[in-house]
């Protein structure tokens, strides 16, 4: 039962043994109702997602990491199922779940169950999935520049938008259409000026399954368009920059920058002497005030220290001369540690975003300063490193969880994260709930990854849209250690009769729990009895308050407590028809005890 559908991510990746990049499967999905229209959103959705430049440093981090390693289709050694779990996560998100609401009458998509049901194996072929309806591939070479294209199994050829829906839809080349030909033609043109998937790329990737139509392509739409000719003096240096390296380079030497320094003002000069002081390797002391009145210059709210050779002293004096620094990249520096990572924290609480891709900070030391030194997070909206970019990870330690227990499928769904801001909390409750008011189907929104997408974006400005929406981590669909007592549980306990929800905080759990932390499943059938107390929203972001977290914006709290209202009165025109009421602790008892044992999928990387 469905109209089955494949989505494959494709890149360029050096194979083992070689040294020319070759396209392969990076990752893959099963949809099983994803047909006529749905395939084009979700592309739409998914190509917006990998042109963010947040993202692109973390799927082009998870490339490289495969290069000279796996050999090519069907040839050994094989990639792991999920070789790119981050980029799988927008993949199945992307065709999965979109929250966007713009209006009364727009409702939000939600479809799939969780992410292991979705993922395949990416060493599989693009035609041995379950399918009915065609496939969708696309190249994440370049995430700002990506391309897309379909295909139906039947003809192993890439196809357009146009193409692809044109196969469910009869659409006149011209003249007056009715309401849903314009809202098919608006879908199309959505992905109007993206790059296509050429057959040379397809064959690549499965030389066995697309050779034979390599020959038999008569228009292949994917042409790459010539480059223009490249302006003469763009590849000339200018003599005035080929003057600044020695300058530059003398005033190190010497250890008096200050003449140099009153260059940065001047236009193009800040990012010049910026891209000289990268290339040392160890980055002198003398070079300090100089990269700070670079980047000072520049007045970005961020500073980007990826790839320089930088000490922890260095790094903090750097930023000490900047003021107003809310986002900062130490990537590719292995001279960043744990130990670096507490130190900037607790010189710079401001701080609003981290990127820690290719460190020395290990999983190890990153959950113990999440678990011993959470004053330090306090304000840190986001943080990006390999420990949170897998979605499944029991290794840190729970801060807030999402749990939803659906009593009719007995089915569990969780977002847990390691720390977080009362507006993160505000904006991720938002958006779920809010999406829960429009849903057809609400016990079928409740078994889906919205949770986990919801909880997986950072906190976005007034003008961004949750399309637009930026995903520096991936919550952890890991329950247990909420469970057992780490860190607040937002409870939402759904059934055909009844709905109750509580922000719940728990007793301690003494008992040894090494096997729940590593396992699917606690070791006995024990009886729980340890909820310690279960509050309301207001309450809830009062007793943050006073524990030092900023306060969330008044007119998004308003917003949440709408929604929660809501929930709680009784609606003729609602989707569904029990009302929410806030839970007892006898009621989060027991559903803290249904949630232990409640039926969830089987890992599968």
């Amino acid at each position: 039962m469905g109209q089955r559908h494949q989505a494959f991510l494709i890149a360029e990746i050096v194979p083992h043994g070689k040294t020319d990049a070759k396209y392969r499967c990076v990752a893959a999905m099963h949809h099983q109702w994803c047909y006529g229209s749905l395939p084009l959103r979700a592309t739409r959705r998914l190509l917006t997602l990998l042109k963010k430049p947040e993202h692109e440093k973390i799927i082009l981090q998870e490339l490289r990491a495969l290069d000279g390693k796996y050999g090519r289709w069907r040839a050994p050694p094989k990639t792991p199922q999920v070789p790119c779990p981050f980029s799988s996560f927008l993949m199945v998100s992307s065709f999965n779940i979109d929250l966007s609401i713009n209006s009364e009458e727009q409702e939000p998509y939600v479809s799939g169950v969780s992410i292991e049901h979705a993922l395949l194996d990416a060493n599989m072929g693009s035609s041995e999935g379950d399918n009915n309806d065609g496939i969708t591939v696309i190249d994440i070479t370049d995430p700002r520049n990506p391309a897309y294209c379909f295909v139906f199994l039947g003809q192993m050829i890439p196809l357009t938008a146009n193409d692809y829906i044109r196969n469910y839809y009869q659409l006149p080349k011209s003249g007056k259409l009715k309401d849903s030909g314009e809202m098919i033609l608006s879908v199309i043109a959505a992905l109007e000026g993206e790059r296509l998937v050429t057959l040379q790329m397809l064959v690549e990737a499965w030389p066995e399954e697309y050779k034979e139509s390599l020959g038999k392509q008569i228009n292949d739409q994917s042409t790459e368009p010539e480059l223009g000719p490249i302006a003469p003096d763009s590849l000339v240096p200018l003599l005035s920059d080929l003057a600044l390296k020695p300058t530059v380079e003398h005033a190190l030497e010497t250890g008096d920058t200050k003449d140099i320094e009153q260059l940065v003002w001047l236009p193009g000069k800040a990012e010049a002497i910026i891209g000289i002081l990268k290339a040392h390797e160890p980055f002198p002391d003398s070079g300090v005030s100089l990269l700070a009145q670079a980047f000072k210059n520049l007045n970005r709210g961020s500073i980007d220290l990826s790839a320089f050779s930088m000490s922890t002293i260095q790094i903090i004096s750097v930023m000490a001369n900047v003021s107003n620094v809310q986002i900062l990249d130490l990537s590719h520096n292995p001279l960043v540690t744990g130990d670096t990572i507490r130190a900037i924290l607790e010189s710079i609480p401001t701080l609003k975003r981290l990127v820690l891709l290719d460190t020395s900070v290990t999983d190890e030391a990153l959950s113990s300063l999440f678990r011993d030194h959470q004053k330090l997070f306090f304000n840190l909206e986001a943080l990006t490193h390999p420990l949170l970019l897998n979605g499944r990870s029991s290794r840190f330690p729970n801060a807030f969880a999402i749990i939803v227990y659906d009593q009719m499928m007995h089915f569990v769904t969780t977002a847990s994260i390691p720390f977080f801001t009362p507006s993160f909390i505000v904006q991720a409750l938002t958006d779920y709930l809010r999406a829960a008011l429009h849903v057809v189907f609400f016990n079928s929104f409740t078994s889906t990854i919205a949770p986990q997408v919801a909880f997986s974006s950072t906190i976005r400005k007034d003008t961004e849209t949750w399309a637009n929406r930026t995903v520096p981590m991936v919550a952890s669909f890991f329950r247990y250690r909420a469970l057992s007592g780490e860190g607040w549980i937002f409870g939402l306990d759904t059934s055909v009769t009844s709905n109750s929800y509580g922000f719940i905080e728990t007793k301690p759990d003494n008992i040894d729990t090494s096997e729940r932390m590593t396992s699917e499943g606690p070791a006995t059938n024990k009886e729980l009895d340890r909820v310690k107390r279960v509050i309301d929203l207001r309450e809830f972001l009062a007793e943050m308050e006073s524990e030092g977290r900023p306060s969330a914006p008044p007119p998004a709290v308003e917003e949440l407590c709408t929604i929660l209202d809501q929930l709680k009165a009784p609606a003729s025109d609602r989707p569904f028809a029990s009302v929410f009421k806030l839970m007892d602790i006898s009621e989060a008892n027991d559903f803290i005890k249904r949630s232990y044992f409640g039926f969830t999928s089987p890992l599968t990387f």
